[in-house]
């Protein structure tokens, strides 16, 4: 919409006046009969469209051509002469008084268009892209109130229940402008009558709004007009537009141009409420389809109620608030506001409020009742009634709220909460839509929080009975010597336990005079029978260790005393044995077990064996032998190695392991080797892991001995 500016005066307007003027002077030197009198026409026409100064001149010419005529006509002086000079100086006069009039009354036409194209083009920017309501008020009193020259505008919604609300406020007062925030339109106040009327008032200073208004005598601190305007929809009021000037700053026709703006704003703002409520639509559907996925990926409560606040604001809200039922009270669960600064402002106050449990109205109504409460405006009495003191109402008020709405909590066992949404800065209303969002809402929260805890309580419980579980096995495996001879020895045991799975993981080290024998085994099964059939194994090999010469027949025999003890034809035990000499030759066996890796160089390779039946299946074991060279080392190892997943599923590489096999220092081989398992198999493993590193240093090498047992140091 553009303005159109008054165009500019023709520059023929004085030549008509000239040519009207020539033409009577003609008429009156020509004929019979003397017209001086008609001269005063051409100021007059003149005046029609020519500037004061120029109609003056024609004036002058006019009354000097009427005082010429008694000189031609041979009658100056006389009576009929006079009254014919009077008449053109009368008219002559009238014509510039006409003239400044006109002048006038152009001149304040010109300034209300350029006034009213400065509004336009102001609006047009600012108003562009504004999708709320507060967005466009703001933007109409922000701009268009300043390029008036206002001293404050105003503008108020009128709500459901019959009260005025102020949404924008440019110039607000000291302390006595709390009181008009809102008003009823009932009121005796001069936005209340406008309002009533549907008809736009305007008081020209102070003191017409004393006289009529005493209750507002000494507010204004100056002198200054005010205009209310109604902000009409139709036959509908939808809110007040109020607006104070210093006086003058606004003539009688400047007041058709503010009423004819506010008719303006209050299309705005209807368009605003149209967007308000499409874009609200919009974020409902989107935010449950987003809920619906990243509730769920936390896995623990607070981290659910987190991304429930951080989901809500401020795409539908300004405030979020959840609380919790604990031990019959309400706690601050999570909370969040727009502007981080205010959170942690709004943290710090933290339950230092405790809620009034028997409340009537908010939350705690809420968690008792089991229904949701709206609050599509929020009345300053609601705020003090809902105060538990006079602090706490100062805080409810600090806030800002201006609507709201809480909805229920269920769990499983009843509910568990409350979440509360409110409007403040942006000045956004709720509706009965957005209620029904939130129950469906607080519904997946509250059940997000379930699985939460419910996920969390098996987490803790995994965890005691991973802690029991390793406990369990280390109370069965006795630990291995930090050195025995010329090997240099290192064991570690990771539980994968579900529950009470305990699983069966085994190794041992047993000196036997000039040699070292070594067992690393898996009993099939979990639980105490796994446990229980390890025992078996571990005690019939720390006493066969030492009394069968031959490897092989060292399997044979454990394979025969397990077998009393399996439980059905399916139970059997995989192991590893190994015996190592002084010089570094071993010798292998493999009952149903993976090879050990020989480690030497930069890498490994498994060791060849023919692989037996496990024990307890019969066996008859074929051994495979090698030699440790000075700084060779040997990795025993259960399944749990080969059975590692990656996050995305695929078989862990254990080959990516063999350079730090060879090369970290002895010591650190093993915990480095499991913080990388740990690392690419997303911190779980698929089964129990045993691993037994032998590392071959004969340098300073102590003679093997008896066999060890218990209590001997270890390197941890």
């Amino acid at each position: 919409m553009a303005v159109t500016l008054l165009p500019p005066r023709p520059p023929s307007a004085l030549v008509a006046g000239g040519v009207v003027l020539g033409a009577w002077v003609a008429v009156d030197v020509l004929a019979d009969f003397q017209v001086s009198g008609l001269f005063c026409l051409a100021a007059l026409v003149v005046a029609v469209s020519a500037s004061p100064r120029q109609t003056l001149m024609i004036s002058v010419a006019a009354v000097t051509a009427a005082v010429a005529s008694g000189l031609w006509n041979d009658n100056l002086g006389s009576a009929a002469w006079l009254v014919r000079l009077a008449g053109c100086v009368i008219g002559c006069a009238s014509a510039i008084v006409a003239a400044q009039l006109m002048e006038h009354h152009r001149q304040v036409l010109q300034h209300t268009s350029s006034l009213a194209q400065g509004l336009l083009d102001a609006l047009a920017v600012e108003l562009t892209g504004a999708r709320t309501v507060k967005e466009v008020a703001s933007g109409f009193v922000g701009r268009a109130a300043a390029r008036l020259g206002a001293s404050s505008g105003m503008v108020f919604v009128l709500d459901a229940d019959q009260m005025m609300r102020s949404i924008v406020w440019m110039g607000r007062g000291g302390p006595e402008a709390d009181r008009y925030t809102e008003f009823p339109v009932d009121a005796d106040l001069p936005g209340a009558i406008a309002a009533r009327e549907g008809t736009p008032r305007h008081y020209r200073n102070r003191a017409a709004i004393e006289a009529q208004f005493p209750q507002l005598r000494g507010y204004y601190r100056d002198d200054r007009s005010l205009h209310v305007l109604p902000l009409t929809r139709g036959d509908r009021t939808v809110g007040l537009l109020a607006l104070t000037f210093p006086v003058g700053v606004i003539v009688t026709a400047e007041e058709g141009l503010l009423v004819a703006f506010s008719g303006a704003l209050a299309a705005a703002l209807t368009r605003a409420q149209e967007l308000e409520a499409a874009d609200a639509a919009a974020q409902r559907t989107q935010l449950l389809a987003e809920a619906s996925l990243s509730l769920f990926r936390t896995h623990d409560v607070d981290g659910t109620l987190a991304e429930a606040c951080r989901l809500l604001v401020p795409r539908l809200a300004d405030w979020c608030v959840i609380h919790q039922l604990k031990d019959g009270q309400l706690v601050t669960a999570a909370l969040r506001h727009r502007d981080p600064q205010v959170t942690a402002w709004a943290q710090s106050m933290r339950d230092v409020f405790p809620a009034d449990m028997d409340a009537a109205t908010g939350a705690p109504a809420v968690i008792r009742t089991g229904r949701s409460e709206l609050y599509p405006y929020i009345p300053r009495e609601l705020l003090d009634a809902a105060a538990t003191s006079d602090e706490h109402a100062e805080v409810l008020h600090r806030l800002g709220m201006v609507s709201a709405v809480i909805a229920p909590m269920p769990g499983h066992d009843g509910v568990i909460g409350a979440i509360s949404l409110a409007h403040a800065e942006s000045g956004r209303r709720f509706t009965s839509e957005d209620v029904r969002f939130l129950e469906d809402l607080a519904r997946r929260i509250g059940l997000a929080m379930d699985t939460a805890t419910t996920l969390s309580e098996q987490r803790d419980r995994l965890t005691d009975v991973t802690a029991i579980a390793e406990a369990a096995q280390l109370a069965i495996l006795a630990p291995v010597p930090a050195r025995v001879g010329s090997l240099r020895l290192s064991a570690r045991y990771v539980s994968a336990a579900e529950e009470a799975q305990i699983g069966g993981d085994l190794y041992e080290v047993v000196p036997v005079e000039d040699r070292v024998r070594l067992l690393v085994g898996d009993v099939r099964g979990k639980g105490l029978p796994a446990v229980r059939t390890a025992t078996v194994v571990l005690g019939e090999f720390r006493a066969a260790a030492t009394q069968e010469p031959a490897l092989p027949a060292l399997a044979k025999r454990l394979d025969q005393q397990l077998r009393p003890w399996l439980d059905s034809e399916e139970d059997f035990v995989t192991a590893c044995l190994i015996d190592i000499g002084p010089d570094g030759f071993f010798e292998a066996v493999s009952c149903g077990h993976p090879p050990p890796f020989h480690i030497s160089g930069d890498g490994w390779q498994p060791i060849a064996l023919d692989p037996a039946p496990p024990l307890g299946l019969g066996v008859e074991p074929t051994p495979g032998r090698g030699r440790l060279h000075r700084r060779d080392r040997l990795l025993l190892h259960t399944d749990g190695l080969l059975e590692a997943r990656t996050a995305v599923g695929h078989f862990f590489d254990p080959d990516t392991l063999q350079v730090l096999a060879a090369h970290e220092p002895f010591e650190q081989v093993l915990d480095g080797m499991l913080q990388q398992l740990r690392a690419n198999t997303s911190q779980r493993l698929q089964d129990d892991l045993a691993l037994l590193l032998v590392g071959y240093d004969p340098s300073d090498a102590a003679p093997p001995g008896p066999a060890l047992g218990r209590g001997l140091s270890t390197d941890g």
